[in-house]
């Protein structure tokens, strides 16, 4: 086993604007100037999470205005979301050593952690690693990255925070399945955990975290920072993709954690969507009730990639579940970010 921490602090924070399925399809096709043809129930989530107004996300807007957008934005959920984490886990401040900052959808140099670090009275000597490029799975893989940083410096604590305002990136003049896809899928939001090491009786104990690249999937899921911002890849291919390698990443996985599939009690997949979780239920074979916790934050904040882990952490928690979990997020790579741990009420 990889080694052991514990998620002694959990947050997360969401803008107050919600938005429905219909009302982002409505507002579509505004902007297409035409009547858009019924929305399916399987297309969307129910609700969303935005950070501005529909009106104002419809409106194009330069690489310069969404920066600023997502400063503005970014810097209050980072925040709430790590203050709250910190608060819940007690950790004396001096304790933490590394600052895990993890964001795709916007790009800001210096990273939102260094604002954060002296606004949360951290020490000015504290590690730093940003984290941009691994998108919806960089949650997780942050999570491994606190685990390696554990075994190194037992003593210390990790402070790992993630924050996407997908909602900034929509290209009104896109009129691509992508970024229609991405418009009905995505959610804005933020999450936060303190991890320390030693194990736990009560909540969150991690034991291990891995991750595997499948190439044939890189251009299935992605960001390209052309003239206008970001814009998004997002394959209609996805689904068969992680559904024809998700099974024998799981099965290595655990073969080396010295586990089985049917030892585990609970699956915390990505809140991807509709296609993604059918996908992941057929590769693992699994009951729908599976992953009732993802499918719920999906529901009710849509998608806020590498944030959207925290959410159903935090859903499973209020579930009073327990049991091992095993967790599950993808990235651009393909990635296939995993990790192994153990939920005790």
């Amino acid at each position: 086993m990889d080694g052991i921490g514990r998620i002694t602090g959990l947050a997360t924070a969401a803008p107050p604007i919600e938005a429905s399925a219909n009302e982002v399809w409505e507002a579509l096709g505004q902007i297409r100037g035409r009547r858009m043809p019924k929305l399916s129930t399987e297309e969307g989530a129910r609700m969303r999470r935005l950070a501005e107004p529909l009106s104002s996300l419809m409106t194009a807007r330069g690489q310069s205005q969404q920066t600023d957008a997502y400063l503005r934005h970014a810097r209050t959920l980072a925040r709430r979301a790590c203050c709250d984490a910190l608060e819940a886990s007690a950790v004396p401040k001096e304790k933490i050593g590394l600052v895990i900052g993890v964001s795709c959808t916007g790009v800001v140099l210096p990273s939102l952690d260094a604002e954060l670090i002296p606004i949360l009275g951290l020490s000015s000597d504290v590690a730093r690693l940003p984290i941009t490029e691994l998108g919806c799975g960089a949650g997780l893989a942050g999570l491994a990255r606190a685990l390696d940083y554990l075994r190194a410096y037992p003593e210390r604590a990790v402070l790992l925070f993630a924050v996407e305002l997908p909602s900034l990136t929509f290209q009104p003049a896109d009129h691509s399945v992508d970024n229609l896809v991405a418009a009905l899928v995505f959610g804005d939001g933020a999450g936060a955990m303190v991890i320390e090491g030693g194990g736990a009786s009560l909540g969150w104990t991690l034991e291990c975290c891995a991750t595997r690249l499948v190439p044939e999937g890189a251009r299935q899921l992605g960001f390209e920072l052309r003239d206008g911002g970001l814009s998004v890849v997002l394959s209609r291919e996805l689904p068969k993709v992680v559904e024809s390698n998700l099974g024998s990443a799981v099965s290595s996985f655990l073969d080396a954690a010295g586990t089985a599939l049917d030892e585990i009690d609970l699956v915390a997949a990505h809140p991807g969507g509709p296609r993604i979780f059918d996908a992941v239920e057929r590769a693992l074979r699994l009951e729908p009730p599976a992953l009732v916790a993802s499918r719920e934050v999906f529901e009710e904040y849509g998608n806020p990639s590498s944030a959207g882990i925290f959410f159903v952490f935090r859903a499973m928690q209020a579930r009073a579940a327990s049991g091992r979990v095993l967790a599950i997020a993808f990235g651009p790579g393909l990635s296939i970010e995993l990790a192994l741990l153990r939920l005790s009420a």
